[in-house]
C-alpha cells in the first residue's frame, strides 16, 4: 500500500510540473491556480479534524483519510514551492505566511515520526501509565523509598543506605525527566549514574542490605519508566496543540492572501 501511494503521489507530482511548465508563459494565471490549489489542499487537510470530530458520518474509514491526509500533506510542499516560484518570498505578509505554512509542514512531519514509533515505545514498557495519574505514581515512588530509608536510619548497622541515598538517589528521584534522551530514545545520563552507583556499592552491603538495595533499585526503575511514558505521552499531546492551531492560522492568513491578491490585481472590483 505504501509503494502504491508513493506512485500515486509522484505521479501527482509529476502533473503538477508539467502543468506549472505550460504555465510559466502566463505567470498571473499560473500563480492564481497553484494558489487555489494549494488553498483547496490545506482545507481538505484541516477537513481530516473535523472528520474525527464527526465519526459517526458515513464519510470513509479514518485509516483512509489518514493516509490521504499524510500523502496530499507532503505533495503541498511542491505545491507551495510552485506557487513562490521555487524563490524566497518577499514581502512582510508573505514571509509570515510562508512561515506559518513550514510550522504546519515541519509539525506534520514531526507528528507523522513520532505517532509511528512512540506508541511501540510505550508499549515496550511493559506497562501502560495514565498521563494524568504519572505524577501521583512518582509521588508514592518517592514516598516508599524514604519510608525504606527512614526503616533503614532505626536500624543499627544499616546507616550507609540511608547516606546513599541521600546522595546519589535521592536527586533523580525528585529530578525532572531528560526529556531530549527519553524523545531521542536514549537512556537517561542521570539513570544510567545511578544504576552505575547502585552496582559500585553492593558490594559493601550484607545480604540484608542487599535485598532492600533490590526493592530500592526496582523503584528506581519504575519512576524512569514513568519519566518515559510522560515524555511521550507529553510529546504526542503537544504537537497536536502545534499542528492544528497552526493550520487553521494558515487558512485564515490564505483567506486574507488571496483579498489582497485580487484587490491589488482588480479582481475584486
Amino acid at each position: 500500500r505504501r509503494t502504491l501511494n508513493l506512485t500515486l503521489t509522484a505521479l501527482l507530482a509529476a502533473g503538477l510540473l508539467g502543468v506549472w511548465f505550460v504555465l510559466t508563459g502566463t505567470l498571473r494565471s499560473g500563480s492564481y491556480v497553484s494558489g487555489w490549489i494549494l488553498f483547496g489542499a490545506i482545507v481538505f487537510l484541516a477537513m481530516y479534524n473535523v472528520r474525527k470530530m464527526f465519526s459517526f458520518l458515513p464519510l470513509g474509514s479514518s485509516a483512509l483519510w489518514l493516509q490521504l491526509h499524510i500523502y496530499v500533506g507532503l505533495l503541498t510542499f511542491l505545491i507551495f514551492a510552485i506557487h513562490v516560484k521555487f524563490s524566497v518570498p518577499n514581502g512582510f505578509f508573505e514571509c509570515l505566511l510562508a512561515a506559518v505554512y513550514f510550522i504546519v509542514f515541519i509539525s506534520g512531519i514531526v507528528g507523522l515520526y513520532i505517532t509511528r514509533t512512540y506508541p511501540k515505545r510505550l508499549t515496550n514498557l511493559g506497562e501502560e501509565f495514565v498521563f494524568e495519574t504519572i505524577p501521583i505514581l512518582k509521588r508514592e515512588i518517592r514516598d516508599r523509598l524514604q519510608t525504606h530509608v527512614l526503616d533503614c536510619e532505626s536500624t543499627p548497622g544499616r546507616t550507609e543506605i540511608p547516606e546513599f541515598y541521600l546522595a546519589e538517589i535521592h536527586p533523580f528521584i525528585i529530578g525532572r525527566p531528560d526529556y531530549l534522551s527519553h524523545l531521542a530514545g536514549e537512556m537517561s545520563r542521570q539513570y544510567r549514574t545511578v544504576r552505575q552507583s547502585i552496582q559500585g556499592h553492593r558490594r559493601y552491603m550484607n545480604a540484608d542490605e542487599q535485598h532492600l538495595m533490590d526493592t530500592m533499585e526496582q523503584l528506581i526503575e519504575r519512576k524512569y519508566r514513568l519519566d518515559v511514558a510522560y515524555t511521550l505521552q507529553g510529546a504526542l499531546k503537544v504537537w497536536l496543540f502545534v499542528h492544528i492551531p497552526a493550520t487553521y492560522g494558515l487558512l485564515i492568513f490564505g483567506f486574507f492572501h488571496s483579498l489582497l491578491v485580487y484587490s491589488w490585481s482588480g479582481g475584486l472590483l
